[in-house]
């Protein structure tokens, strides 16, 4: 178990350099691109999809990306994660894009793309079929995000 907060440790002090050398303009690692981190393994997660149907106005806004780690604590595997900004009438595309969390302490790390507000809505959708819904989650201040069993 020390390993897996040991592995939560290390991911998220990827993902703070990660944002610190976007919001600079920084490369994170000397020698590599701007938006690049050095071992970072896997696909960023994208929250682009057909679904969004609120406009926004970024042209005054830097872009960000906020990224945090999703940890599932229930004894139920996770099937899908959405997260929109408070304001959107729609739930957007599936984060996970069939990975699975699964149960009893897995991890992943969600990267919200582009500054839209501080404030998220979350959905979690789980193997048997329960879903979670948690709103008003500030992502700005947000580190991890775990969902426990009652």
């Amino acid at each position: 178990m020390s390993l897996i907060y040991f592995s939560q440790f290390v991911a998220n002090s990827r993902v703070l350099a990660y944002a610190i050398a976007m919001l600079l303009g920084l490369s994170a690692t000397p020698g590599v691109a701007a938006h690049t981190v050095s071992g970072w393994q896997g696909e960023t997660p994208s929250l682009a999809g057909p679904s969004k149907s609120v406009a926004k106005s970024t042209s005054d806004v830097p872009s960000v990306d906020y990224a945090f780690t999703l940890t599932n604590d229930t004894s139920v595997d996770m099937l899908e994660f959405y997260a929109s900004p408070q304001t959107a009438t729609d739930w957007e595309a599936d984060i996970l894009a069939g990975k699975i969390v699964q149960a009893n302490g897995d991890w992943t790390i969600i990267t919200l793309a582009g500054h839209r507000g501080c404030i998220y809505d979350f959905l979690a959708v789980f193997a048997d079929g329960d879903k979670l819904e948690k709103y008003g989650i500030n992502v700005c201040e947000l580190e991890t995000h775990t969902y426990y069993e009652n």
